[in-house]
Formats: C-alpha cells, sequence, structure tokens
C-alpha cells in the first residue's frame, strides 16, 4: 500500500518534539452483554499502572490526571458509542486533543510518552485502504474504488471501435485485413487513454494495488500499455466479462477484494523468502532497513506487529539507530529513546514508501519482525554507501 495518510495522522507526526507529555489511548468502544463498554476495566487497570510509575514525580502525576480526564470524557461522549473504537490523544500541558473515531475496534491500550503513539492508528489506515478496481473489455471501461467500505465510481469510457469482421473471399479478405488493423488501433487508442485515466486516479488517492477484470487477452494488453511502475502495482487478476448490471459488479468486486487481501500477504512474504535465498535487492533486521531507507534503496518495506522496540534518534540530525546511543556518532548532538516502528513507519509516510503489514512468518521473525525490499537499479532518492549515508529524518 503506498504510505497517503488523512490529514488527521499527519498532524499527530508533525506534532513538535520534546514538548512534554502526551498520553496516547486506543480503545474498544464496543460493548458486552452487560452493556459495560470494552475499554472501562482495561483503562482502569492501565491507569493505576502508570500512576504507580509516577509517584515520585507530583507534576507529572498531575498532568497524566488532566489527560486522563479529557480522554475519559471523550470515551464515554456520544460519538463514542456510536464507534466501535476510539483513537485518543492528549497533551494538556500545551493545549493538544485529538479524538478520532472508527468503524472497528482498537486493541485496548494506554502510552505515555513525549510523541503521540501512531503505529495502531497507521495501521488501521492502512487496512481500510480501498483498492483500484479496473473493469474492461476492447472498448468498454469502468475504474472503482473498492474496500470494505463498499464500492465508488471513479469513471468511464467507451471507445468506438469497429467490430472484427468474418472473411469472405480473397479480395475481402485484404479488406478484412484493412478493417481488423484499423480495429486493433482503435483499441489501442482506447487503451492508452484507459491508462491514462488510470495514472490520474491512482496519483489522487492512496490504493492498496490495482485488481483488472476482463478477458485475459485483453488484460495482458493493457497491462502492456500502462506505465512500469503502474503495472507493478497490479495485485490480482480475475476473468470477467462485461456487464452494466450493479449488482452482479458489487458481488464480484467484493469477492475479488477478498480474493485479493488473501493472497497480498502470502505473495509478499515468498518474494521476501526468494530475495533472502538470492541475497539481492533486500534488507532484513531493524538497523538494515534503517540503514536501506536511509540509502534511498527501499520500494517497500515488510513489518510484523509493532513489538515495541526502543530505538534511539539524535534530536540534531534525526538520525535513528536499532541499538544504544546517547550521543550521535554523526554530529555529536544528545540521542532520545522513541519507539522504532513508529519513527520508521513515520520516515516511510514522508517518502511515500511502499507498506505490507503482515502477520510475521518464521524468516520475518528471525529478522527482528522487519525487512525492506529494494529497487534493483539506482536508488530512488538519497545516496548510497555509508560514507554519504543521510540520516532517517521521521520529522521533528
Amino acid at each position: 500500500m503506498a504510505t497517503f495518510v488523512s490529514n488527521d495522522v499527519q498532524v499527530l507526526l508533525d506534532q513538535p518534539k520534546n514538548q512534554g507529555m502526551t498520553v496516547t489511548c486506543y480503545a474498544d468502544t464496543s460493548v458486552s452483554e452487560g452493556f459495560e463498554p470494552h475499554w472501562l476495566q482495561p483503562l482502569k487497570t492501565e491507569v493505576s499502572r502508570v500512576r504507580q510509575r509516577l509517584a515520585g514525580d507530583h507534576q507529572a502525576r498531575l498532568e497524566f490526571e488532566r489527560n486522563i480526564e479529557e480522554i475519559r470524557r471523550a470515551l464515554e461522549s456520544s460519538g463514542a458509542r456510536q464507534a466501535r473504537g476510539m483513537a485518543v490523544f492528549s497533551a494538556a500541558a500545551r493545549g493538544f486533543f485529538l479524538a478520532l473515531p472508527a468503524s472497528v475496534p482498537y486493541d485496548n491500550r494506554l502510552v505515555v510518552d513525549e510523541d503521540p503513539y501512531v503505529v495502531p492508528l497507521l495501521e488501521a489506515d492502512f487496512r481500510e485502504r480501498a483498492y483500484l478496481v479496473v473493469l474492461t473489455d476492447t472498448h468498454h471501461a469502468v475504474w472503482y474504488a473498492a474496500g470494505p467500505g463498499g464500492r465508488r465510481t471513479l469513471g468511464e469510457i467507451d471507445e468506438a471501435v469497429p467490430k472484427k469482421q468474418h472473411s469472405a473471399g480473397e479480395r475481402w479478405g485484404k479488406q478484412q485485413a484493412t478493417i481488423e488493423r484499423h480495429r486493433k488501433d482503435h483499441i489501442l487508442h482506447f487503451q492508452k487513454e484507459l491508462a491514462q485515466k488510470v495514472k490520474e486516479a491512482w496519483s489522487e488517492s492512496s490504493y492498496k494495488g490495482i485488481i483488472l477484470l476482463g478477458e485475459h487477452e485483453v488484460l495482458e494488453q493493457f497491462r502492456n500499455v500502462l506505465p512500469a511502475r503502474l503495472a507493478a502495482r497490479v495485485v490480482h487478476e480475475a476473468p470477467h466479462a462485461w456487464t452494466g448490471n450493479q449488482a452482479e459488479i458489487d458481488e464480484v468486486v467484493g469477492a475479488v477484494i477478498e480474493t485479493a487481501r488473501a493472497n497480498e500477504e502470502s505473495r509478499v512474504l515468498v518474494e521476501l523468502d526468494r530475495r533472502l535465498h538470492e541475497a539481492t535487492a533486500v534488507a532484513a533486521g531493524q538497523q538494515e532497513v534503517i540503514n536501506a531507507l536511509s540509502d534511498g534503496q527501499v520500494t517497500a518495506l515488510i513489518l510484523g506487529p509493532d513489538p515495541g522496540t526502543a530505538g534511539w534518534q539524535c534530536t540534531g540530525c534525526h538520525a535513528l539507530f536499532a541499538t544504544l546511543h546517547t550521543v550521535c556518532p554523526n554530529c555529536h548532538e544528545q540521542c532520545r529513546t522513541v519507539n522504532l516502528w513508529q519513527e520508521i513507519l513515520a520516515f516511510a509516510v514522508r517518502h511515500d514508501i511502499w507498506v505490507h503489514r503482515v502477520h510475521p512468518s518464521a524468516t520475518l521473525l528471525r529478522h527482528g519482525g522487519i525487512a525492506a525490499l529494494l529497487a534493483r537499479d539506482e536508488p530512488p532518492w538519497g545516496q548510497t554507501g555509508d560514507e554519504s549515508r543521510q540520516p532517517l529524518d521521521g520529522g521533528g
């Protein structure tokens, strides 16, 4: 999935660093049979834990209580009762507050840190991304944004293509050949126009990938006129005859999306295994991935669930390290402790790097739950080599 994010997530990523306490709460706001919300008891437990941790710091304890009060109000609001999940961010000391309802529940979690904790929010954003679905034959096409929330028509085009002729004698055969060349020219013009429309649609939003529906021969021809970077984003093809029946289209698109989602993770992990076996165009392991990101080599990230691993980021040049660094070896400024997954994801967001969130395979676990697919030619941005490596700036 490309990593464009919503305005709310971008606001959180752009929050200033080292500006005091931020309390982040993810909550399952669905209710049990006894009408008690699922977040209530877990939040009480987490609040008690934090209070014990802050028992020796009176000022921090007061600040935490102010933030928890704001979060409780949000979770008890009518908006929260109508949602299935809530992500709430409070930094009362600097007047920042943001509550985001969700259509799916979150795992209950409370995080106290200097930065908003956005990994679950990003993961939810990635899960809900739509596919760009194209249904086409030789002269009709319609394309949709389709995902868990349903299908939305983005555009439709038609081309006046001459019908296929049948032979009727030698003289007629020559005329037929001329008509067939003319017909193929019309089809090529139509497919080039469709490719441009798909290119425009792809640039206007963030999609998990492209799904093509139609006859195999037609789809192969169409893929050949797609720009290479878009052809590489085709994650699924399926045979389907042209139809104007919207109910039938809905049923087919829904089934194809489920298949594409199920296949995507296994396809990515198979590709990772293959590249590791060949020892080519791959980085595996936390610092190895950080280095590849800094070098501008990464075309796609592959991450398992956030293990809560700490990283260290320079307060000066923003270089990121997977191992303990109190002082930056590059600029000699102080380093601060950060959530490693969050900083890597933030970097991916800012540089439009594809992200695959997967259930970790044994291979991925052996490499710390993170790997990256690399460009096979020159890096798309940045420099290569340790001496010229650019800091991994996740923001700030």
